[in-house]
């Protein structure tokens, strides 16, 4: 018989227990994963019982595929929903390197645009998960360091096949050294110019990308916006009359297609209107966004407190939706019927009633890992006109694609989305 150490990670209202059941088939080891307050404790947990001989066969952890859809009807996990993964997309540029990817838009199912991070080291090891826990809320799962990241294809053409086609990296001393969060086109402005959200200033470039046009800073903001010392820009989403409406900390304001201030609505708290903010009150608060012009609708996801608010194109207060966990990205339909939204936490993406905030039922999908299809923080999603889905992701650090299945659920197909 084997006997094994249990670590107990203890703090803020939470014990977490991370044991590993790896190495010879005679051993037990347990990895203890630090509580926000560094108080561990160890515990001798009871016997374990000496592996089997079967264990001893050269296996993985488990019996591991890229697909896992039904076959010939039978079987099947609803992993990646009604999509396939596209295997090995995309292509490594450099082995154990990968482009992160926040946010993207496909010009076509052969052109499709990414903004993130930069290049940085792939960081689990684990297939559904990763070695282990302590920084999965900071970023930090593996060794820091000079190799961690490089500040290059911060800003990647890439065509259908994965194969990035252009970088356009020349645009980083404009940009800073911030984290790209969403790149998306203008579609009510004549020009269609391409708008990037930076964690800083937004950043508006031509069409064809080969231009600079302006930057939007806290320099645009009047005396009394909140964010005067320092304009923090999320995401962002187009009226029809091509005004911007930019999320960020604990405030959406609008700007006019050429950059100058219009509004802001918002502020810290807990209440309706109000939208939960970190401590650092110039990040990690408000996050997705999205306008429904014809219907005078405007969707703000309140990731801090777990619910998506409502309000008309002025900041009056419209509706609320509870209990949503971390939403991170969200996106209307085509026809504004529906928001499809996808979270940070739980890695779900979910089907809502536009009008009146209800889940449809059979629509939700999607599993935490780092097996392909799966999630470690899902920060955004977008679809081609192919029926193509394009999923990026916080703490995995990787773009993915997928594409539709024959047999898979209608009621779970995301389609067309609203520019």
């Amino acid at each position: 018989m084997a006997r094994a150490l249990v670590f107990l990670a203890v703090g803020s209202g939470a014990t977490l227990l991370v044991t590993s059941l790896l190495g010879e088939p005679d051993q037990v080891r347990a990895a203890g994963a630090a509580a926000p307050s560094g108080n561990t404790v160890a515990a001798e947990a009871p016997e374990v019982s000496e592996r089997p001989d079967v264990w001893k066969l050269p296996l993985g952890p488990m019996a591991v595929h890229d697909d896992y859809a039904p076959v010939n009807g039978k079987g099947g996990q609803e992993i990646t929903g009604p999509y396939q993964i596209a295997k090995n997309w995309p292509p490594p540029v450099e082995s154990g390197w990968q482009i992160s990817a926040e946010g993207f838009y496909p010009e076509s199912p052969d052109r499709l645009l990414v903004v993130g991070y930069g290049w940085r080291k792939r960081p689990f090891m684990g297939y559904w998960g990763p070695a282990f826990l302590g920084g999965y809320s900071g970023r930090t799962m593996m060794a820091r360091g000079d190799d961690i990241q490089k500040n290059q294809y911060m800003i990647v053409v890439f065509d259908r096949n994965g194969k990035v086609v252009e970088t356009w990296d020349h645009y980083i001393p404009i940009l800073g050294p911030n984290q790209m969060q969403l790149i998306h086109p203008n579609v009510y402005d004549p020009e269609r110019p391409l708008w990037i959200s930076t964690s800083g200033p937004l950043v508006q470039l031509s069409r064809d990308g080969k231009k600079h046009i302006r930057s939007i800073d806290e320099k645009a903001l009047p005396a009394d916006h909140p964010q005067k010392d320092f304009l923090m820009i999320e995401h962002f989403a187009f009226a029809s009359n091509g005004d911007i409406y930019a999320s960020g900390a604990a405030w959406v304001t609008r700007f006019t297609k050429d950059g100058k201030y219009v509004s802001h609505f918002g502020k810290p708290g807990t209440g309706p209107g109000e939208f939960g903010m970190t401590a650092n009150r110039h990040a990690g608060g408000i996050h997705g966004i999205q306008i429904d012009s014809t219907r005078n609708r405007l969707y703000v996801a309140d990731r801090i407190m777990s619910r998506i608010q409502v309000f008309d194109l002025n900041g009056k207060f419209l509706d609320m939706w509870p209990n949503i966990v971390g939403p991170y990205a969200i996106r209307l339909t085509e026809d504004g019927r529906y928001l499809w939204v996808g979270d940070g936490a739980a890695m779900k993406i979910q089907k809502y009633d536009a009008l009146t905030g209800q889940l449809i039922p059979g629509t939700t999908w999607g599993t935490f890992g780092n097996a392909p299809g799966a999630w470690l923080g899902l920060h955004y999603f977008t679809t081609d006109s192919e029926g193509n889905l394009y999923t990026g992701e916080d703490f995995g650090w990787r773009l993915q694609k997928y594409t539709p299945r024959k047999d898979g659920s209608a009621s779970q197909l995301i389609g067309p989305l609203m520019d």
